[in-house]
């Protein structure tokens, strides 16, 4: 059993790895993208994309991990027939789902942004992309039930340089005729700024596509070899991922739908307040085009673990092996928290000069006080997000769903409150965001407690690493401001302030990394199945701390 959790904890960081990277390089390509479409091409951009990825998360976002899910029940019991009619009937489904899905964001876009009309190209050259990504998926699924991670986070990868890539060049082509006004250039750039998206989901397809090829042999030999007695039908299989999807769709749709719901909230309440559209569009990109993605990395490494763990902890749970699910769900936990709280703490004592060397231009400071104050979700969202994972594992989809759904009430309760009758505007979305993350938190510990008889170590989960990244976050401050606010004339430039920032964010790690296997008492067994473990087992060595 230890070969296997280590393998899971290995895959999870893999992929963590992989996710790191896409997220860099989607932040990295944001900047140049701002600087082509400005701050109103940001809010049109951010409009029409929200609206792109709920109708994906609705139509076929969920296939990764449903699929995997049910192809890892059967690869469990050596149904490699069964598994693989499981594989055809996901892409046939994500063929018409998907379809349905494109075709409502096409024709739907002026409803859906009726309040944004200038939003409504960009949304419109999304639309092809939702079948494409549901493609993706699907053999995204197919390898991940088999616990190999690799194919995914290649793709990954290749997916986002591509997109970067495109972004910048199609936003650029298409605004030049329109320098000067910035309101069309906000509208075009947009539209060209997502094209994108669809060149690098179809860079994924064609990787993903030669990996299978790569692997055709070997499936086929495992086919061949199956004696399973009784074959699923197609109409069963269908039945099974109907079954499954519906809702994980549920869950996913919920769980993601907040940006939509906090955008239209935000647009109608600042609209009934008289505030004009385009000052609404500017300071919501500030949240969302600016704020959201950098809070979003870390949380998307908690994603990368609960994809590794869903079909692990299906396959115990399958084979009767509880306590085998137990402690996979505890490194899973940690590995995400060990990663999420520092940070949480980083973000917040570094919002200034990350916001600087990340945009520039604009208004900084108000950018850099929404991801200081935001920067405590990252901890809710990445627990929220592995335990969402665990409860589909486990066979419980539909308690995300319930769970979410309340805890979006809370939301639109708290929006409405902030907005609309206390004038928080923006940090008022922020404060519900926030309020939603920690809702759905504690909602799935409780579900989880309840299906696994699982008790989270708050000790060892939460405590040790917050008392770690506070000391981490002081050495960070002190690093970076004393510098900055002594000696302004030097760290004022933007090279200087950046190298500053790079010397502090060391510094934080190798402080968090030290307190943390002191505070946790790890084993270098322990330390191994972190993320670059063996390389920060060597390093403590070396300063003499093991």
């Amino acid at each position: 059993m230890a070969d296997k959790t280590k393998s899971i904890v290995r895959e999870a960081a893999f992929l963590m790895a992989a996710q790191m990277v896409c997220s860099v390089i989607g932040l990295l390509y944001r900047s140049p993208m701002h600087l082509v479409i400005g701050d109103i091409g940001d809010g049109y951009y951010q409009y029409a994309y929200e609206w792109y990825a709920i109708i994906l998360l609705i139509s076929s976002y969920s296939i990764p991990s449903a699929l995997s899910k049910v192809m890892a029940d059967r690869l469990a019991k050596g149904q490699y027939k069964n598994a693989q009619r499981v594989f055809h009937a996901s892409i046939f489904y994500v063929l018409i789902v998907g379809g349905i899905g494109a075709l409502a964001a096409f024709f739907g876009a002026p409803f859906f942004l009726a309040r944004q009309p200038d939003a409504v190209p960009a949304l419109r050259v999304l639309a092809p992309t939702i079948v494409l990504a549901g493609l993706l998926g699907c053999l995204r699924g197919y390898f991940q039930a088999q616990n190999t991670m690799f194919p995914t986070g290649v793709s990954r990868v290749a997916e986002q340089i591509v997109n970067a890539v495109i972004s910048v060049l199609a936003a650029w082509l298409l605004t030049r005729r329109y320098v000067g006004d910035e309101n069309m250039t906000g509208k075009f750039g947009a539209a060209g700024g997502t094209l994108g998206t669809g060149a690098g989901v179809l860079a994924g397809i064609l990787f993903m596509l030669f990996t299978y090829f790569l692997n055709r042999r070997t499936i086929s030999k495992r086919i061949n070899r199956d004696k399973t007695v009784k074959a699923e039908s197609y109409r069963q299989v269908f039945h099974v991922i109907f079954m499954m999807v519906t809702p994980i769709i549920f869950a996913t749709g919920i769980y993601n739908c907040t940006a939509i719901v906090d955008q239209n909230i935000f647009t109608a309440l600042m609209d009934w307040r008289n505030i004009p559209p385009q000052e609404v569009t500017r300071e919501y990109a500030l949240f969302s085009y600016r704020v959201k993605p950098i809070l979003n990395i870390p949380v998307s490494l908690a994603s990368a673990t609960s994809t590794a763990l869903i079909p692990a902890v299906a396959t115990a749970i399958s084979a009767g092996r509880d306590r085998e699910a137990a402690d996979r769900i505890n490194e899973a936990m940690r590995l995400s928290m060990f990663l999420a709280v520092p940070a949480s703490v980083g973000l917040a004592v570094l919002s200034y000069p990350v916001i600087r060397i990340m945009y520039p231009t604009g208004d900084i400071w108000g950018a850099a006080i929404l991801l200081s104050l935001g920067a405590v979700s990252v901890i809710f969202y990445s627990l929220s997000t592995v335990t969402n994972g665990v409860l589909q594992g486990l066979g419980h989809p539909g308690d995300p769903v319930k769970n979410a759904f309340i805890a979006l009430i809370i939301n639109i309760v708290s929006a409405v409150l902030l907005v609309g009758f206390m004038h928080a505007d923006i940090y008022g979305i922020l404060a519900a965001t926030v309020l939603y993350a920690a809702s759905v938190m504690v909602l799935n510990a409780f579900s989880l407690k309840k299906y696994l008889d699982y008790k989270h170590d708050l000790k060892r989960l939460l405590i040790q690493p917050l008392m770690a990244a506070a000391l981490m976050g002081v050495i960070v401050g002190t690093i970076y401001w004393i510098p900055s606010i002594f000696l302004p004339g030097i760290f004022r430039g933007y090279l200087a302030g950046a190298v500053l920032t790079l010397i502090a964010v060391l510094a934080g790690i190798l402080v968090y990394v030290i307190f943390y296997t002191k505070a946790t008492h790890m084993t270098d067994e322990e330390i191994k199945k972190l993320p670059f473990g063996r390389k920060i087992l060597v390093l403590l060595r070396k300063i003499k701390v093991r």
